[in-house]
Parts: structure tokens; C-alpha cells; sequence
């Protein structure tokens, strides 16, 4: 007998979908507290949403959005201008129903079946999948904890080079491990390899520096010495992502930008479905993108707050240490990545107290920053644990 299954081709038989959490399904209802997703703390205020609200108005409904995004597309490059001081044509920007699509876009665009594509692994697990679903020959390069999850890239330029790798992706800073890679480095790689590089920067608005999320003014670096916002068109190889979910606080509507030269920007226009972002999310984003000092001022709120997360757990294991082994890693976005073998038994115990924080296995958890009262909540939270 023919079965719905038989019709499923192999090579989305052999994918493990995407899992929100290992630990199975969550009633969210029940949760008070959600700081495992990495996304903003804090909801638009009132003001904005009437303009919002204003706006929306003024769609015509009974047609297709706009399928150049003309309008957002102009809106995010006035803000990159006022909020990153970088000043990009507009040229040089695809928008995306959030930057996941882009990035399937561009795997998709650059890779046919069995051509290989080199990930990274603990990265956003999307990477791979997307490659997967095309039947390239995903190349995942394991990264270690133990030498807080380092990459030798002069080793993987050389790999690239050898076995002929189409196109690299990776996070930076990384997701989940919160890492930022030196752009030295980065330079240096991808100007060595014959590859496309896609550098995902989704979390580089809140980077401040390798070396600590507030750092003393003389230890600070450049925002141009860590995205390359500001010079990715010296490299035709390259394209960068940014998105709206994180720092901006959009996740809800799914917008995402891709960066690079105009061939490769017209490349991920034609190929992109005629009217891919909807007229309410574009309406939206351009209208939230035209408040850069409210938004400014947003990230400044949530970096405070990763910055008070990641002292106050940092305090309470160094309190406990005795009791278990805990390592907290310094990271440089707005979460915080702890490896314990207790990781299971702590996700229990906050969960059993309406706090949901992401355990993404072999023993991490990844904490998001949350509000003030809810980081607070937290803290306590696992002084209860500790007892």
C-alpha cells in the first residue's frame, strides 16, 4: 500500500528538522520569563506603534508589496548612516523575509548539488541545513571549547583552497558561542581563498571588543575594526548579513539585509521570489528604522543589562565553584553561554520555575539577557539552585 512517505524524496528524509529545543515541546503559556531565543527584552513603545498603526493605513491591501523594497531599503540605509556611521548605497542592500531566507537564497544561488560549502560546528545550525536541502557537501569544522571555540583560518583558507570549496559561512560574532573573531584575521582570509565568504553579523551590534562588553575607553575598538560594514566592498567575494530581530527588537515581522557588491546584490534580486518581504513588515521596519535615537538608546539598555547578566552569573559560579564545575564564557552579544555537565538538571530547575533559557546540548546553555526585574529574577532563580 502507497504511503505519504513514499513520496518524500531521500535527501529530506535523511535531514533532522530543525528542534527549537532538545528537550521537546514547552507550553509556553505556562512560561513567565523567556530569555532562550536572543531576542530584545523590550517591546515598542506606545508612540511608535500609533505611528505604526498610522501607517499601516495607508497600505493598499488588495495589492502586492512593493518587490524592490524600495522604500525600507532607503529607511535602513539612513539608519545604518545615523546609528553606524557607515554610509551604504542602496545598491548594495537586498532585503529578506529575515536573513534566513537570504541565506538560503545564497546557498542556493552559489551551490549546486555536491558542490561543497564549509560551516562551522556550534554556529547557527541553519548554514548546513540550508546546504542540505540542495545535497551540497556540507564541510563541518568542529570548534572546541577548550580553547574557547578557536579558529585557525590560515588552516581553513589552505582547506578551502585544496578541496575546492565554493563558499563559506560562519557567524561573527558567533551564535551560540558568543565569540568575535579578530577582523584582521578575517581579512587576511578571505582575501586568501577562492571562495564566496558569507559573514554573518547579525549579533555585531552588540560588540564592543574582545576583550570585555564595557571596556575602558583606551581598550575600545572601532566598530570599524570589527564589521566590515564599513569596507565589505573592497572584497568582491564577500556578503554580509544583518537583521532587524536582534538589536532592533523586529523579530516578529522577519526582516534581514544582505550587503555585498552589486553584481552578487542583483544576483540575490533576480533569484528571490517577485514580492518576498510583505507590505505590512515593510511598512514596519521603515517606519521603527525612521526612531534611530529611540533605538540607539535601546541597544545602550540592553548592553547594560547583558553587562550586569554576565557579572552577576560570573559572581555566583565563582561562589559555587567548589560545589560543581562551571565555566562561563565572555561572549559579545546579548546572551551568555555557560558549559556545566549540570546544564539538563539547571534547565529543569528554571523551567520548573517558569524561566526558559535555551539548553542546546553537550552541556551549554545559552542565557539571553533579559530586562532588569527579569535578569534579577533569574540571579535569584539559581541561588536557589546552588543551595
Amino acid at each position: 500500500m502507497i504511503k505519504p512517505e513514499d513520496f518524500i524524496t531521500p535527501k529530506i528524509k535523511k535531514i533532522t528538522p530543525y528542534s527549537y529545543s532538545v528537550n521537546g515541546e514547552i507550553d509556553l503559556s505556562q512560561i513567565e520569563i523567556r530569555i532562550d531565543a536572543n531576542e530584545s527584552f523590550s517591546n515598542l513603545p506606545d508612540y511608535i506603534v500609533k505611528d505604526i498603526q498610522e501607517k499601516i493605513k495607508t497600505i493598499d491591501f488588495n495589492r502586492y508589496p512593493d518587490p524592490s523594497a524600495a522604500d525600507l531599503t532607503k529607511k535602513y540605509a539612513e539608519y545604518l548612516k545615523i546609528a553606524e556611521s557607515a554610509d551604504v548605497n542602496i545598491k548594495n542592500i537586498a532585503v529578506g523575509n529575515g536573513s534566513d531566507e537570504l541565506l538560503n537564497i545564497i546557498i542556493n544561488s552559489f551551490l549546486s548539488k555536491g558542490d561543497k560549502i564549509l560551516t562551522f560546528t556550534p554556529d547557527f545550525s541553519m548554514y548546513a541545513f540550508y546546504g542540505d536541502i540542495i545535497e551540497a557537501d556540507v564541510i563541518r569544522v568542529k570548534k572546541s571549547g577548550e580553547d574557547n571555540f578557536a579558529i585557525d583560518f590560515d588552516e581553513i583558507a589552505d582547506r578551502v583552497n585544496k578541496e575546492n570549496i565554493k563558499l563559506v559561512i560562519f557567524s561573527n560574532p558567533c551564535n551560540p558561542t558568543g565569540q568575535l573573531e579578530s577582523k584582521e584575521v578575517l581579512k587576511r582570509f578571505i582575501r586568501s581563498v577562492n571562495a564566496v565568504v558569507v559573514v554573518d553579523e547579525v549579533y555585531m551590534s552588540f560588540a564592543d571588543c574582545r576583550g570585555g562588553v564595557f571596556p575602558p575607553e583606551d581598550k575600545k575598538i572601532s566598530k570599524e575594526n570589527q564589521s566590515f560594514l564599513y569596507d565589505f566592498l573592497e572584497y568582491p567575494n564577500l556578503i554580509i548579513m544583518k537583521s532587524l530581530s536582534k538589536a532592533i527588537g523586529l523579530a516578529a515581522i522577519r526582516v534581514g539585509f544582505a550587503l555585498s557588491n552589486e553584481v552578487f546584490i542583483n544576483m540575490l534580486k533576480t533569484v528571490k521570489s517577485p514580492f518576498n518581504v510583505g507590505a505590512v513588515s515593510q511598512k514596519i521596519a521603515g517606519t521603527v528604522l525612521s526612531y534611530p535615537g529611540y533605538l540607539i538608546e535601546k541597544l545602550r539598555n540592553i548592553k547594560e543589562n547583558k553587562k550586569f547578566l554576565q557579572t552577576a552569573v560570573e559572581n555566583l559560579i565563582a561562589e559555587k565553584s567548589k560545589k560543581e564545575e562551571y565555566k562561563l564564557y565572555h561572549t559579545e552579544t546579548n546572551f551568555i553561554l555557560i558549559e556545566s555537565v549540570k546544564s539538563k538538571e539547571i534547565f529543569d530547575f528554571l523551567l520548573a520555575n517558569k524561566i526558559l533559557i535555551r539548553n542546546i546540548g553537550n552541556n551549554f546553555l545559552r542565557i539571553t539577557t533579559g530586562s532588569t526585574d527579569e535578569n534579577k529574577r533569574l540571579i535569584e532563580c539559581l541561588n536557589k539552585y546552588f543551595i
